[in-house]
This record gives C-alpha cells, structure tokens and sequence, in this order.
C-alpha cells in the first residue's frame, strides 16, 4: 500500500481513509518517505521553557504514565508525552528500546508532528483530533516502519488539545488493546486537568463571597457572564433536594425551561421580587419562586450574577429521592493488606480517576459493592448521585421501569406523573449494577442502546433525555463464559469490560483474616456496646484454616453471632459453628504460653508454612524475610 502510493499516488482500495489523508498532507508538505531519521529538534532553551511551559500537564501525567508503564515493562514499549504541537517532552521506557528509538532521533525535544516525519500516530492523532493507531507500513517514512504507536490527543477542560499520550513498540507485538489503554488514561489525566482548573476559580469565589454574606437565609445561585452556574448554597441545596454541586458547571437555561427566566438573566439587569413560575427541565412540576438577582461587578466589567431564590412551593419529585443516594466507603475504609488484594485495590483506584465503564468481578461476599462506592468517591463525580441496583433482585418485568423510569400511563398501576428512573438519578454521577450476570438478554438491548447513546426514554414516553452517568457492573459469574453460551451479549460485555477487575476470595488471601476479625470484632464490639473481646490464638487458627465460601461478608457474620454470644470479654471456639472448627492445623507444634505479639508473629508463620503446603523458601518470600531468619523464628516458636 506504502509503495504504491509513494511510487505511482494510488491508494490501495482496503486503505485506511485516515491513513490516506495523513499521506497525502504528508507528501504536501514535502516530507521525503525514505528519510530514517526525525527531524527537527528544540534547543535546551527552548525545550527548558516547553517544559516550564507545560509542567502541570507533566506534573499530572507521570504518575499516570509510569502506572502505563508498568503494565508494558520489558515488553519493548515506550510511553511518550508530546505538547500540543508533537514535541517528545517525556519518554520512560526500556534501555533497548530507548536506544532504538534514539538512532531515529524519537527522542525528548523532537519534534514528532506530521509536517516534520509525515504520518505518525503522534502527529496525525493531533491532525484528526482524534485517538489512532498506527502499524508499520502505515508510517510514511521508513524512520518508523518497525514500529507500532497508538496514540490520543490529550483535550484541556477549554476543549483544545494540550498534549498528546503515545505508546510506541515493535510492530510484531501490536495488541489491540494497547489503543484503549492509552485512551482510558488519557481520560484520567483529563479529569485531572479539569479538577485542577476549578481550584483556579477560588479568586472569583472570593468576590462573591461579600454578596452572599447578607442573604444565607435565601437560596443562592452565582453564575458567570456566560451563565453557567459557578455555585450554590445550602439552603438552595436543601430547597430543591440537590446534593452539593449536582447542577455546578450547567447552564442556568438547562435547569429550567422557563425562557423568560434566562433572557432576563443574560440581559444583566437587576431584578428585585419577581414572581416567576419556573419549570425544572425534564419533569411535569412547576415552582413558584420569588427571584431577585444582581450583576457581579469587577473593575466596571460584569463578571457575573448573583441571585437569591425564595418562597419555593413545589419541587421535583424524584430530586427528593437523591436524599442519601451516596455512596459512604473510601479506599480507606477497605482492610486487607494481602498482595493480590493490594494490587486490586490499585487498579480501582487507577479506574477512579478514568470516566470508564467498570467490571468488578468475584465471589459473592468479596466486597465488590464497597469497592464500587470506593471508586466512585475516588472520582471526579464524587459530589454527584451514586445509585446501586441489584439486577437479580429485581423481577425481570420491574427491572425496565428501575432503570430507566415510566410516563404517567405506561401501564397498569403507574404513578400518577410518572417516575424517573435510576439513570435519571444518576445523571452526573455513578450507577452501579450490581449481579449484572443476571439481567435477561432483553433488558441487556436496552441498556447497550442507553450506554452507546448516552440516552434515555422513560417506559410508554417519546422524550429523549440525555444522561451522564458512569457504569460500574459487578458480577460472580464468569461473564466470557456466559457469552459462549448465549446467556450475555457480546458486545455489552465489551462495552463494560474496559476497565476489569478481578476481587480475589478470602481463601485467596488468608494472611488478611487475622486483620480483617479483629477490625470486625472492635467495631461490632462498640456497636453492641460490648467490651472489645480478646481473640485468643486457638480462634484465630480456627479462622485462618477456614475456607469461607462465603468470604468477607460469611466472617462478618459470623464474628458478629461469636460477639453476641460471648460473655467473658474473650471470644472461646464454643461461640463459632461446627463447620468452623472443622478444619485443623497440619503443621506440628509445641504448647507455649507467648505474648499477644509473639502469637501474631507465630500465627503469621503458621499461616505461610500452611499457605504453601511447607515449602520455606516460598513461605519466607511472602513474609518478606529471609530462609534462615524464618528458621530462627521457627525455632524461637517450637515450630516443627
């Protein structure tokens, strides 16, 4: 295909249409496909003040760029970032591949863009305002011919390009979803980028803030001079049932219908008691308010306006219903410092800080709901809804009308005015569909259509409404499994599966029992309001050689029964169930009387030898000491 175009213009009929014009802007602007190295690179002037120029989009995306890194360490990839204008401005990666890409000069300060190298998924994704992928001969010049480079324009909160992410390799390793890795943290570090320009709006806030001193008793509205809401109070929060900052960054015009009400505003004039009835966007209910609203003033230009809304009589019904509609776990509150389960924890919160679809799966009882509510609060719509729904609790003829809401009408014995649906709710914030494994192929059409179209249509409605909300799907059903057998669509797998992870049982991670009961017995302790009970080590080797098919929430449970049970302040093996003490140590030791923290030690040592079936060297691995130390602590113990 490169050939022929190169020698005669012609494209070949299976080309790629993007591929095609970046060749042909590539041979007007006279870039010589047979050149084997870059051209063009900046001094150390002037790419010290790109640098300087560029440091908070630097600063937010390393630590995003070394978390991409590591998923393609030793694998021949590097991961670049470039400015606006295709200039390499940091590159981690591999020596062998840095020496490579350095004899092509692909190096920090080059520049990359299509009017110096012709088509390159750096330069030509900043053409097409777009993410591409760009395989070998697609190159047109022969630098790059041996490598694949995806890369993605990196877009301001303004919605201009500021920079560029690329990952470029050996074309013979191409993955086809080293595209969509690239794009996922592209959104991240767009999030980011948009959180760090609000913090710039505080100097504005401080203006405002001697206007809204003297009317905290009315609802507060402040916008800008384009009319977008800038912030709220409480009381007007508390007035129409708004979490804080759910309508913060909307046009005032998209809240409410009522035209007249945002001509007067535009037009700057100051209003003083007008009675307006208003019309919240999509819903059937009028508000009656009394409005009063002033131009901010700085330095004889409007900045904004300030207005001040009261004696509301009438407000959305289904707003009402965001009351408590939050998620309340953080990262924070998560125990467990196990391994695998702290490499869990990571990738949730790598997915917290994209705009992503979710798929959490694992066993019933491993948390995948608290893990859900950690990623939301971890996110930049942590101020919005978050809803959860539990597609198997549901009966499969209710499950349409919970999502996605009915009109007055749609069917026999529906609510008078209707009812939004959980996506409606949602909107700005987080949905979590909780046993998505068991949600009927029909529902499954609707959702892919609500997901890709990004809208809604209320059950026996026309109205299109347009949502904003993040996917978090959680399953303990082996989901491939169950599109081979046609029980889930293929492409809605897809559609959720963009950033997946993997929540291990508790038999997976037994060295986090011994932590995870004594947090349960201390806070179910104080809620009973029961003297915290000692855990003697008999217990908790009960605990530990336990399977628990029924994971976290099974020892939840049943430290709470122990609890209850217990009367002498020290949990005995009498208060667990048989099937608990099923299970003994293998593992030969001598009666000792030790210290609490010499049983912890001891235990820890039992569990590992157990873990892995007496093998030392593994078992002193994963306690992070050496063979002979673990010998030493063996002995110290009458271990044998």
């Amino acid at each position: 295909m490169w050939e022929m175009f190169v020698k005669e213009g012609k494209f070949h009929p299976e080309a790629d249409p993007v591929v095609e014009r970046s060749w042909v802007r590539s041979r007007n602007f006279n870039v010589d496909p047979f050149q084997t190295v870059g051209k063009g690179r900046l001094s150390i002037r002037q790419f010290n003040e790109l640098i300087r120029r560029k440091q908070d989009l630097i600063k937010i995306s390393l630590p995003m760029m070394n978390t991409l890194y590591s998923l393609v360490k030793g694998s021949g990839f590097l991961v670049i970032l470039c400015d606006e204008n295709g200039c390499l401005m940091k590159v981690i990666g591999d020596d062998a591949p840095l020496k490579e890409a350095e004899k092509i000069q692909f190096i920090e300060g080059a520049d990359w863009s299509e009017e110096a190298v012709g088509t390159n998924a750096i330069g030509t994704s900043i053409k097409e305002g777009s993410s591409i992928q760009i395989f070998s001969c697609q190159h047109y010049t022969k630098a790059t011919q041996s490598w694949t480079c995806s890369a993605s324009p990196i877009y301001d909160p303004n919605g201009e390009i500021t920079g560029v992410l690329n990952i470029s390799g050996p074309f013979e390793k191409v993955h086809p979803h080293t595209l969509g890795m690239v794009v996922s943290t592209v959104k991240a570090i767009e999030n980011e980028l948009q959180l760090n320009e609000k913090t710039e709006k505080n100097e504005l806030m401080k203006s405002y803030l001697e206007e809204t001193t003297n009317t905290l008793s009315d609802g507060i509205i402040i916008m800008n001079e384009t009319g977008s809401i800038i912030k709220t109070n409480k009381t007007l929060q508390k007035m129409l049932g708004l979490l804080p900052g759910e309508i913060e960054g909307k046009k005032i015009t998209e809240i409410f219908e009522n035209k007249t009400f945002g001509t007067f505003l535009m037009a700057n004039q100051v209003i003083n008691d007008r009675e307006m009835k208003l019309r919240l966007n999509n819903t059937s209910l009028q508000i009656s308010v009394l409005l009063n609203a002033k131009p901010i003033v700085r330095k004889d230009i409007v900045i904004g306006s300030l207005l001040t809304i009261k004696g509301i009589k009438k407000v959305r019904q289904f707003v009402n219903h965001l009351s408590g509609n939050r998620a309340k776990v953080v990262f924070d509150d998560i125990k467990g410092k196990n391994e695998r389960f702290a490499q869990c924890l990571e990738e949730a919160k790598l997915a917290a800080r994209s705009g992503s679809s979710v798929l959490i799966m694992g066993e019933s009882g491993t948390g995948k709901d608290l893990l859900a509510q950690a990623i939301h609060n971890e996110s930049n719509r942590r101020e919005n809804p978050f809803l959860a729904i539990n597609c198997g609790g549901i009966p499969r003829d209710l499950l349409g009308s919970e999502l996605f809401g009915y009109v007055e009408g749609a069917f026999s014995g529906a609510r008078k005015g209707g009812n939004a649906g959980k996506f409606e709710l949602a909107d700005g914030g987080t949905l979590f569909l909780d046993e998505i494994g068991e949600m009927s192929l029909e529902m499954q059409v609707l959702l892919l259509r609500v997901l890709q179209n990004r809208e809604v249509v209320r059950i026996g409605g026309s109205k299109v409404m347009p949502v904003n909300v993040r996917i978090i799907a959680a399953t303990n059903k082996n989901l491939k499994q169950e599109v081979l057998r046609g029980n889930f669509r293929e492409d809605l797998y897809f559609r959720l599966n963009v950033m997946p992870i993997q929540v291990p049982s508790l038999r997976e991670r037994r060295d986090d029992i011994p932590l995870l009961a004594e947090y349960f017995s201390r806070q179910l302790a104080i809620r009973m309001q029961k003297v915290i009970p000692k855990i003697p080590f008999e217990v908790m080797d009960l605990l530990v050689q336990y399977d628990w098919p029924g994971n976290v929430r099974e020892l939840q449970n049943i430290m709470e029964r122990a609890i209850l049970k217990s009367t002498k302040g020290e949990l005995t093996t009498e208060v667990f169930p048989e099937e608990i003490k099923g299970k003994k140590i293998m593992i030969q030791q001598d009666p000792i009387h030790l210290p609490k923290k010499d049983e912890i030690k001891k235990q820890a040592l039992l569990n590992s030898i157990t873990k892995f079936n007496g093998n030392f060297t593994r078992a002193a691995e994963s306690l992070g000491i050496s063979r002979s130390t673990l010998y030493r602590q063996m002995k110290r113990y009458n271990i044998r």
